[in-house]
C-alpha cells in the first residue's frame, strides 16, 4: 500500500442494484485527486455484478472483484488488502459522495500532515428527501480525545465513511473485526485513532448517508443485546491497549447507556452488579485509574454504584444539571 494513486476508495456491494447508480455517479465526478476505486461484489444475486462490470468497462480507474459472500467486513477488508493508494476512504454502494468529496479531504491531509481526516455530511431519507446536515461543533483536535468520542458512540468520529486514512495505519494488518456486525466501524476507529499521532477535520459535508428501507442502521431489535459483541470487543482493544484506566469512566458509561436505552434505568440498575460491572472492572488495575475516577471506580468495586447512580440521577432532574459519570 501506499506506493500508487492519492486514494484508494473501497465499494463493497451487496444486492446494491437499486441503489447503486448513485454511487457510481458520484465517483465518477472525482476528478482530482488520482484515485483507483476497488468494488468488492460480495456474492451478489441480482444485477450488481453485471452493473459494476458494466461500470469498469467505461471507468479505467475501477477494479472489480467477484467473491463470495463472506459480510461487509470481510469485503472491506479485502479491500485494504488490495489497496495500493497514500490514502484508503471507503463508501457504501447504497450512498453517495459529494462533488468535492475526495478533494477536499485530501487537500487537507496534504496541507496537515494529517493521518485521518473526518468530515461532515448529510442525511438524506430516500422515501421522504428530507435532508439532514451533520456536523461537529466543536471539533475535537487531540486523536486521544477523539477516543472518548468514540466511546460515547459520537455521530461522526464513530464512522469510517466519511473519513480519509493514511494507509500507513493499516501496515501493521488492522483490520476490521469480522466477528462484530453492529459497531465494527467504531471499533476499527477507536484503534486507529489511538494509533494516529496527527488528526483534521474538513467542515464541508463531503458524504451522503442514505437512508432506506434497507439500512443496516434503519431497524434494530433488541438494541441492547445486538450492541454486546461491540462493548466486548471495545474493552479488549482498550485493555490490549493500556488505557482502560484512562477512559474508565467513558467506558462505564457507554456501557450503562446501551443497557438503558433498552430497558431504563431501574433495569438497568438492577442487573448492573451481575451483567455490567464484570466487564466494566475486567483487567482493571487500581493503581492506574485517573484521581477523578477514583471515587466512581471504588463505588462500582464495592457494588455500590446502582445506589450512587439513582442519586446522581435524580440530581439532574432537580438542578438541571449533569452530575456523576454522565457528560
Amino acid at each position: 500500500m501506499g506506493s500508487g494513486p492519492d486514494i484508494s476508495i473501497i465499494v463493497p456491494c451487496f444486492n446494491a442494484e437499486r441503489y447503486l447508480g448513485t454511487c457510481l455517479e458520484s465517483l465518477a465526478a472525482q476528478r482530482t485527486p488520482d484515485i483507483e476505486m476497488i468494488f468488492i461484489d460480495d456474492g451478489s444475486t441480482d444485477g450488481t455484478g453485471a452493473i459494476l462490470d458494466g461500470f469498469r468497462n467505461t471507468e479505467p480507474r475501477a477494479r472489480v472483484y467477484h467473491v463470495s459472500n463472506e459480510g461487509v467486513s470481510a469485503a472491506r477488508n479485502r479491500g485494504i488488502s488490495l489497496a495500493t493508494g497514500r490514502y484508503i476512504a471507503f463508501l457504501d454502494a447504497d450512498d453517495a459522495l459529494e462533488g468535492n468529496a475526495l478533494a477536499a479531504l485530501y487537500q487537507t491531509a496534504v496541507r496537515t500532515g494529517a493521518q485521518i481526516i473526518s468530515a461532515n455530511h448529510t442525511l438524506f431519507d430516500i422515501e421522504c428527501g428530507n435532508r439532514v446536515p451533520i456536523e461537529i461543533e466543536p471539533v475535537v483536535q487531540q486523536p486521544s480525545e477523539i477516543v472518548r468520542e468514540i466511546i460515547h458512540m459520537h455521530r461522526i468520529y464513530n464512522n469510517i465513511w466519511n473519513k480519509l486514512y493514511a494507509s500507513e495505519l493499516f501496515a501493521d494488518g488492522l483490520r476490521l473485526d469480522e466477528r462484530v456486525s453492529i459497531g465494527e466501524d467504531a471499533l476499527l476507529n477507536l484503534q486507529l485513532y489511538l494509533h494516529a499521532q496527527r488528526v483534521a477535520h474538513v467542515n464541508e459535508k463531503t458524504y451522503v448517508y442514505r437512508i432506506h428501507s434497507g439500512s443496516a442502521m434503519s431497524s434494530i431489535e433488541h438494541y441492547t443485546e445486538a450492541h454486546k459483541p461491540m462493548l466486548s470487543s471495545m474493552e479488549e482493544i482498550l485493555r490490549r491497549e493500556h488505557v482502560k484506566e484512562l477512559y474508565f469512566r467513558d467506558f462505564l458509561q457507554s456501557a450503562i447507556w446501551l443497557d438503558e436505552k433498552e430497558h431504563g434505568i431501574r433495569d438497568t440498575m438492577s442487573r448492573f452488579n451481575t451483567e455490567i460491572r464484570p466487564l466494566v472492572l475486567n483487567g482493571i488495575d487500581a493503581t492506574r485509574i485517573p484521581v477523578r475516577d477514583k471515587g466512581i471506580f471504588r463505588a462500582v468495586r464495592s457494588g455500590s454504584f446502582p445506589w450512587f447512580y439513582y442519586f446522581t440521577r435524580a440530581c439532574e432532574k432537580v438542578t438541571g444539571r449533569k452530575w456523576g459519570i454522565r457528560r
